[in-house]
């Protein structure tokens, strides 16, 4: 039975991803607890002084806040820096982050130095892992040459045992290597409010031990993968191959059996858990990569803790999700930027580039830009597929202030049964849900942003077990218009909800379409390219604006990469690959992205797709293809650049020319500054 749309207020004032988790939540198990991450920047309370070091010693004192021993030893270590700094221009010398595990009804009742900058998805903590199990917590104390540079990878399965990332038979190149899993409580015996683990730390010496012992690389693995994850998790290092030692590989793997010079470059790794990359949205993605990239830097910093200076890292990030404001105000975007920062405080001088995977949702039909006139209302039909077993998501943004007079209508399909919907813009933090005796089938909720105002539309899954709220698949229709004379720019981007490749199939993504229909594609030789040309008049689904969410993030020490291939053809001897995203250019917002920073291979040709690199055991190969190939590549070059270069000849100009040569490359929305330019040392490339 269908309840119609209602209006709902309470829990939405974090966003539409928040509100429909919130109303789906179970109450817990016995023994269990419910609690939401929380990403926070302490600020100065309103109405009274507080210092810095104060709203820190707050913090970690408060009653049912669970925040990791790392995180509370590096916030005392900045509650120290603070003391020694003094008083800043408004009383605090420099932004403090922290995350932390909270009940729900904490985000109503915050602390008032607390700035809630993202809520991630519940979870339940289960009871401790046995006493004696090492946590996540410690630190690798493997001395390092404090010039040479190291490399950081952020992915999933990581094969740490494969003999392409080792110095020697018996010695491997790993630093540490953090293997991420749910989190959990805190080890009996110890304050059981006061911790959280999230899986194991493996320190060099960790990995030594294991290559020493000798035996099965799969059994190690599958012994270690049984005692961290459920056993119906896809574990990517117990099968063939996976998409993090592949990346691991193209930046840093070695020849074991040669003079390699990437032997002398030392590695880190965060394997993120099977669940974050399972879900392709991000919402449980992007809070790990948040707290994998906190303890790259630490790590780092670590090694300066005995005196020694702190050696360049090159981290990288080959993945990631779409839907977002597209700017520099998207949280992982803003995080990347307040952790150079920081880390550029702590450390002067310190060299930290991040490069990243700019996407491959070019031809995914999940983009749509529109500039809505009171005569030409904006349509979209939004296609949902059958036998999709996880939520749909669309965002729907046009600038901020901008929705006096904008009219929203929602049309289920038809047959359904379902009411449509036709309701004003609603204001921030209201939004309507169409309810069942389930629960909801479908939600749209409004929330402004730094730069937009967002109305975020949720449809439940098309199919599930149990007694649970199913939406119907097919088209549902979706209409903008606006009865004021000034044209609002809208933009419409559809979340990725699908299942990576290998795992089971449960998500299946929606895509945007249109009755104007499609125009011949002369690369793929059929009718799949948007009708009329970008920024014209016709299908308002577009190629441009297709990055990953966080692409937004200016700064010169990110570089987002593009890929190519090989095309005799042209004379630059390259061309986009079909998959790789492009950037804004009409009805472009401010601050988002334009195009990456580069482009480089990801693809052997048109037909031998993807690039060769290590699979999990060693001696394996596996052929992989995207971005996220050709990013590992451009994080090699740089490597390369800061074991080669001297620190007093470093400069962006020569950091520029290592990556594109001397000649000036025009700018493309799909190559950005240019093409990867192709040198000797690349002949060192992991199956050349």
């Amino acid at each position: 039975m269908t309840h119609g749309w209602h209006e709902v207020r309470d829990g939405l004032v974090h966003g539409g991803y928040v509100a429909w988790e919130a109303a789906h939540e179970a109450p817990p198990a016995p023994g269990q607890r419910h609690l939401v991450p929380l990403y926070l920047r302490l600020k100065p309370p309103g109405f009274g002084s507080m210092s810095l070091r104060a709203a820190i010693a707050a913090s970690l004192a408060l009653p049912d806040v669970l925040i990791p021993a790392h995180e509370c030893r590096a916030l005392e270590a900045e509650a120290l820096r603070a003391e020694a700094a003094g008083p800043g221009g408004d009383g605090w010398p420099f932004e403090v982050r922290l995350v932390a595990w909270c009940p729900r009804s904490l985000l109503t009742a915050a602390p008032p130095y607390w700035e809630v900058l993202h809520v991630g998805p519940p979870v339940v903590m289960e009871a401790a892992l046995p006493a004696g199990t090492p946590a996540a917590a410690g630190l690798a104390t493997v001395a390092h040459d404090s010039a040479a540079p190291m490399l950081a990878v952020i992915d999933d399965g990581i094969a740490f045992l494969n003999a392409r990332f080792r110095a020697a038979q018996d010695r491997t190149r790993f630093s540490a290597v953090w293997l991420q899993a749910q989190e959990r409580l805190g080890h009996p015996g110890s304050d059981p409010d006061g911790d959280v683990l999230c899986g194991r730390v493996l320190t060099g010496p960790d990995i030594d031990a294991m290559l020493a012992a000798g035996g099965s690389e799969a059994a190690m693995y599958a012994q270690l993968n049984r005692s961290l994850l459920p056993r119906h998790e896809r574990v990517p290092t117990n099968h063939r191959a996976a998409h993090g030692t592949h990346v691991a590989d193209l930046a840093g793997g070695a020849d074991p059996w040669a003079r390699d010079p990437m032997k002398a470059v030392r590695l880190l790794a965060v394997q993120l858990p099977p669940a974050a990359i399972r879900d392709t949205g991000g919402r449980r993605l992007e809070g790990y990569v948040v707290q994998g990239l906190r303890w790259i830097l630490g790590q780092v910093l670590a090694r300066a803790a005995g005196g020694a200076g702190v050696p360049p890292v090159v981290i990288n990030l080959s993945i990631g999700s779409l839907a977002g404001p597209g700017d520099e105000t998207a949280f992982l975007a803003d995080w990347m930027r307040f952790e150079l920062a920081r880390h550029a405080r702590i450390a002067p001088g310190a060299e930290v580039r991040i490069v990243a995977a700019y996407g491959n949702a070019r031809r995914a039909r999940l983009v749509a830009r529109a500039e809505l006139r009171r005569a030409a209302p904006v349509r979209l039909d939004w296609r949902l597929l059958p036998d999709d077993h996880s939520a749909s998501f669309l965002e729907l943004r046009v600038d901020a202030g901008k929705t006096r007079g904008l009219r929203l209508s929602l049309t289920p399909p038809p047959g359904s049964g379902l009411p449509a919907l036709a309701v004003d813009w609603p204001m921030a933090g209201e939004g309507l849900r169409l309810g069942s005796a389930q629960g909801p089938v479908a939600a749209v909720t409004a929330t402004v942003e730094a730069e937009c105002a967002l109305l975020h539309l949720t449809v439940a899954p098309t199919a599930g077990q149990g007694p649970v709220a199913l939406a119907p698949a097919g088209l549902w229709r979706v209409a903008l218009a606006t009865r004021d004379a000034e044209p609002v720019r809208v933009t419409a981007r559809v979340q990725r909800d699908d299942t990576p490749h290998s795992y089971r199939l449960l998500g299946r993504q929606s895509w945007l379409d249109h009755p104007e229909g499609w125009d011949w594609d002369p690369e793929t030789r059929d009718y799949t390219a948007p009708s009329g040309v970008d920024g014209a008049p016709g299908c308002p689904v577009t190629r441009e604006g297709t990055a990953a969410a966080f692409a937004g993030a200016d700064h010169p020490g990110i570089y987002f990469v593009g890929a190519v291939r090989p095309d005799s053809t042209r004379p630059e001897g390259s061309r986009a690959s079909g998959y790789s995203a492009g950037g804004a250019v009409h009805l472009r917002r401010p601050g988002e992205s334009a195009g990456p920073s580069l482009a480089a291979q990801g693809d052997d040709g048109t037909v031998l797709t993807g690039r060769r690199a290590a699979g999990v055991l060693s001696g394996s190969v596996a052929r992989m293809s995207g971005t996220s190939m050709a990013a590992p590549v451009v994080a090699r070059r740089l490597v390369r650049y800061f074991a080669t270069t001297p620190p007093a000849a470093r400069s962006p100009e020569a950091e520029r020319r290592a990556l594109l040569g001397g000649a000036q490359q025009p700018f493309s929305p799909l190559t950005g500054q240019g093409v990867l330019v192709a040198l000797p040392e690349d002949e060192d490339l992991p199956m050349a």
